[in-house]
């Protein structure tokens, strides 16, 4: 899988009533938004099974997860309330 499909999965599976928009594939912004999403993700994993703890910049990447989840979500909410799109 790769690292734009793998961010569009984790998007989806934190907000399960976005699935079915097939438009979602062809939007550049969206992709961008979910392999930035996945590849802090990947970072923030890798520091959460870190043996050498650092808290600071784990709660560092775990807000920048929720930022651009939160950005992911807002996208694909304001493209279907503009455009129609389901």
């Amino acid at each position: 899988m790769d690292v734009k499909k793998a961010g569009m999965a984790r998007l989806l599976l934190a907000a399960p009533d976005l699935r079915g928009s097939a438009w979602m594939m062809e939007s550049r912004a969206f992709l961008t938004l979910c392999e930035a999403y996945e590849n802090a993700c990947l970072r923030r994993d890798v520091l959460r099974c870190s043996a050498e703890k650092d808290d600071e910049t784990l709660i560092k990447s775990e807000e920048e997860c929720r930022s651009l989840e939160a950005a992911a979500i807002a996208y694909i909410r304001e493209q279907r309330k503009f455009s129609g799109l389901r």
